[in-house]
């Protein structure tokens, strides 16, 4: 039986003191939740992210260091598992393939985190990345040909990615595919919110080429004036480019942040960001539909359930199922603006409901989203070989 693991991240993870994204937030809890579970576990993070973040604070300053984690070279990282062995290695999507290779004792376990095929494809407006396409897709068959086990980030998923294993001449039967939905700690605040009949909601999270507000900004707008409401405003660019000025989205986010109810936030780092939740009564995460967002397990709202904070979101995503479960939020199309501005009106007549919907979001990260939880079949998989 192995009882050591890696998780190799795409990106930097919380503890760097560097803001963190989803792919460093699903390391992050797989390590998390293997840990809790008795797994010694190390997480790798390949210096190009950390040296990419970093460097607004000079060379001369070296980033913190946080335990369980390791940074290297992308190149070291097969040498690395080849003097660890036996061990299990995580590899998130197929972003770090090119630098692994199989080896005797290292056993690879494939996260199918994100439909990044379909990323891809709404990065580029109308226009179709072919090439991109075909590099994206030859790295992709590459790593489910290198893995022994699968992990999917939802179960609505799970043909999509059954799809792709076939393609790489993989026979599903044989092979371990589980589901190991994405997962952060739970982070709960005392205080009783919300207070004194205000309530504060917050739009939070990386802008993305693939992820378009939509029609419901307009029913927010209306809503603005009320003296009992606020909004939070914390919607930078991802550090990793692509999306610029030129998101369409920005004039929506320029005329929100421009109303006197409304304050904005620069980007923060994960405890940060934490603290920031814990003063909030409502995440409003709505986009327009895609393919994308059809298969999107959304880690911002994620991480506000997480923290107990209920979510105004989407029908259709792989979060909504769990939002509708628990009655942790509210499901809203985001193109009705007018059932949105319901939505929000109702909340500010009934600050009891926020109260009500709070506890089930705690529910909700306590029973689905705690890592402990939420890894058991990762961990099932790692101590099988």
């Amino acid at each position: 039986m192995v009882d050591r693991a890696v998780v190799i991240s795409n990106d930097v993870v919380p503890g760097l003191g560097m803001p963190v994204a989803a792919p460093g937030l699903r390391a992050f809890g797989l390590a998390e939740g293997l840990r809790a579970n008795g797994i010694k576990t190390k997480t790798l993070v390949t210096r190009g992210f950390t040296d990419r973040q970093w460097w607004r604070f000079g060379r001369s300053v070296p980033h913190p260091s946080v335990p369980g984690v390791e940074v290297l070279g992308a190149r070291w990282l097969s040498r690395y598992l080849e003097a660890n062995r036996p061990i299990t290695a995580v590899i998130i999507n197929s972003n770090q393939v090119e630098h692994l290779r199989p080896m005797e004792g290292v056993h690879y376990v494939l996260d199918f985190f994100a439909p990044k095929m379909l990323e891809a494809l709404y990065q580029h407006g109308e226009g179709y990345p072919k090439d991109e396409l075909a590099r994206l897709r030859r790295r992709k068959i590459r790593a489910i040909e290198l893995a022994d086990a699968f992990i999917v980030n939802g179960k609505k998923k799970v043909p999509y990615f059954l799809g792709w294993m076939l393609q790489a001449d993989r026979d599903v039967r044989q092979l371990p595919v589980e589901v190991v939905n994405m997962c952060v700690p739970p982070s709960f605040t005392e205080t009783e919110r919300p207070a004194n009949g205000n309530v504060k909601f917050a739009v939070a999270g990386y802008l993305q080429q693939w992820s378009r507000l939509g029609g419901w900004v307009s029913g927010l707008e209306r809503q603005l004036d009320r003296p009992e409401m606020s909004l939070d405003l914390l919607t930078p660019w991802h550090w990793g480019g692509g999306v610029g000025r030129t998101h369409e989205s920005t004039g929506d986010l320029d005329r929100l942040a421009a109303h006197p109810s409304v304050t904005t936030h620069p980007t923060m780092s994960f405890s940060a960001f934490r603290d920031f939740l814990s003063t909030v009564d409502v995440s409003i995460d709505l986009f327009k539909h895609n393919l994308e967002r059809e298969y999107a397990m959304v880690t911002r709202s994620v991480v506000s359930l997480a923290a107990g904070v209920p979510v105004i979101h989407p029908p259709f995503t792989e979060v909504s199922p769990m939002i509708s479960a628990y009655d942790a939020g509210w499901l809203v199309d985001p193109e009705d603006s007018e059932a949105v501005e319901a939505t929000i009106r109702g909340i500010l007549d009934d600050p009891g409901a926020v109260r009500e919907k709070r506890a089930n979001a705690r529910r909700l990260a306590v029973e689905l989203l705690d890592p402990a939880v939420a890894v058991r079949p990762l961990v099932e998989i790692v101590r099988s070989w």
